[in-house]
């Protein structure tokens, strides 16, 4: 499942414009956001060149999806992080 994350570029109150689960309430204009993050099966990136220097604890916000345990830009560096490490595994020879 696909979802592209964004952070806010405006400072606007957190409880203000998600849900319960931490969705983004409906009326919420995506405008609002800048597109940084986009995860997909084995193949998650940056959409920006600056996303691995954003602060960790930055909130992201799911754009076209749902949060998926995505929360902040630490847990996007967390899954590219673990998704390299599977790649890494994938390409070892065993003797």
């Amino acid at each position: 499942m696909s979802t592209t994350f964004g952070i806010l570029r405006l400072k606007i109150d957190h409880d203000k414009i998600v849900d319960d689960d931490g969705d983004l309430l409906e009326y919420i204009s995506e405008n609002i956001f800048e597109p940084v993050f986009f995860r997909s099966m084995n193949n998650s990136r940056w959409l920006t060149h600056l996303g691995p220097y954003i602060s960790d604890d930055i909130k992201v916000y799911a754009l076209d999806n749902t949060q998926q345990g995505i929360y902040t830009i630490k847990d996007c560096k967390n899954l590219i992080e673990k998704e390299n490490n599977g790649k890494e595994r994938d390409k070892e020879v065993l003797p």
